[in-house]
């Protein structure tokens, strides 16, 4: 895929987050993974901008180092965590937003345990929450990294989410997914506590999970 496809992408879902309620305003970030002739890097929203009003040309390069290549933009205040997923985990595309029940039960800081088999979706048996950091630095990354060992999503404590995905529209529909396993989560302890699937009836729905992706 071509840089103005990639950047067509980001725009077309950073859009989405207003229009189907995971990201108020200018809140949360979009990024792919990108060379541009012979860097390595990312392509993510700018910093400060309503998502309503972003276009293609808006979006920022930036490389492994960190090195902006943008004119006028600067890349998300997040974009730290963003090159430290990519050195880290094998995606290509990240989505981090502070959809309604994921912010609500990150509060919380407590990890989402197995109430429904669809966690596996998120890659284990839970869905883990990152220790609270200051948004922005090392420490945030250094503590989403450990909380996304043998994951695809994670929550951050008194934040939102993070989603991976080998392509930016299986990150996005996992981040909806996540979304609405918070949603129901949210919804079930208002009752009391649910009854939880075992580590060995998990570890069945995650190898069912895994041989369902390679058919």
């Amino acid at each position: 895929m071509n840089e103005i496809d990639k950047k067509k992408l980001i725009v077309t879902y950073a859009q989405s987050f207003n229009s189907l309620n995971l990201s108020p305003l200018r809140s949360g970030n979009i990024s792919i993974r990108h060379k541009q002739k012979s860097k390595d890097g990312l392509l993510i929203t700018p910093s400060g901008k309503r998502y309503e009003s972003i276009r293609e040309k808006d979006i920022v390069f930036v490389d492994m180092s960190g090195k902006n290549y943008h004119k006028s933009n600067f890349p998300s205040s997040e974009f730290n965590f963003h090159l430290d997923l990519y050195k880290e985990k094998h995606c290509n595309a990240i989505i981090h937003c502070h959809s309604k029940y994921s912010l609500i039960l990150s509060c919380f800081r407590k990890n989402i345990p197995s109430f429904h088999y669809m966690i596996a979706l998120a890659g284990g048996n839970d869905i883990a929450c990152a220790k609270y950091e200051l948004f922005g630095t090392k420490d945030l990354s250094n503590s989403i990294i450990k909380a996304m060992i043998n994951r695809k999503a994670c929550l951050l404590s008194n934040h939102g989410q993070i989603t991976i995905g080998n392509n930016i529209h299986e990150a996005f529909e996992l981040a909806q997914e996540v979304e609405f396993l918070c949603e129901c989560y949210y919804k079930c302890i208002l009752i009391g506590q649910p009854e939880v699937i075992s580590k060995n009836e998990m570890q069945k729905v995650l190898d069912k999970i895994n041989n369902y992706k390679k058919n």
